[in-house]
């Protein structure tokens, strides 16, 4: 099979769940640019122009805020997905992209991009669905991160990289993405100090194992069960 066949494939049956109309797989693939990055490459930082969407056709790719002292990761993506959805406006990026590893995208210009939109409307339709996921999961973040304690917030956070990022191991689910403890901490706005504490008590209890950057859930079960105790705790403190 070749490259062409290989990421019409791609588009065709795995991106948006297949639901795309075999116009957009052929304009795609007529207007797009195939680009590769290296590990630790940006694509664009926020603030950039926002001249370009992007297809992840291979590879991950960390979406970033980025302050004047601090980052946050917001989302870590994994192929096949359309991004940054939020350029459609036409307004700047408002995040960062960096490649964690070998990465391919198709990059299509978003002018373009927008014209065959506007000519072909009832692909909105796949677009809002899957707006509507994004926002349902933003609105998720935002809950755990305002409404739990530390303990919870990481255990959420967790149990989420588990499911989307997550491969079977013999000792559990390992967790693909190689994650220091600054780096959840920025997941979960929390002080690496706390992450460090909580990741060293879950791993206590074995329902973590840690082996530098890489994390191996043990039981899912039981880190669902940590996690509701905790929900559990802070319902009773608020009330």
């Amino acid at each position: 099979m070749s490259k062409e066949q290989q990421i019409r494939e791609i588009l065709a049956h795995k991106l948006f769940s297949g639901r795309m109309p075999p116009e957009f797989v052929d304009f795609c693939l007529a207007h797009g640019r195939i680009r590769h990055y290296a590990p630790k490459q940006y694509l664009y930082f926020s603030g950039d122009e926002a001249s370009t969407v992007y297809f992840l056709i291979a590879g991950r790719i960390r979406l970033y805020l980025m302050g004047e002292f601090s980052e946050k990761i917001i989302r870590v993506l994994n192929p096949p997905v359309f991004f940054p959805e939020v350029v459609l406006d036409g307004k700047p990026y408002p995040h960062a992209a960096l490649c964690i590893e070998e990465t391919g995208v198709l990059a299509l210009d978003r002018q373009i991009f927008m014209r065959f939109i506007e000519n072909n409307p009832t692909v909105l339709w796949v677009f809002y669905q899957e707006l509507a996921l994004d926002l349902r999961r933003s609105y998720r973040q935002i809950r755990n991160l305002s409404i739990g304690d530390a303990r919870l917030r990481l255990g959420a956070k967790l149990f989420a990289l588990a499911h989307v990022h997550g491969q079977p191991s013999p000792d559990g689910i390992i967790i693909t993405i190689p994650l220091s403890a600054t780096e959840l901490a920025g997941m979960c706005s929390l002080a690496r100090e706390s992450v460090s504490r909580i990741l060293s008590e879950l791993k206590g209890v074995k329902i973590i194992a840690i082996d530098k950057k890489n994390i191996t859930i043990i039981s899912l079960e039981n880190l669902s069960r940590w996690i509701h105790d905790r929900a559990a705790r802070s319902r009773s403190t608020i009330d």
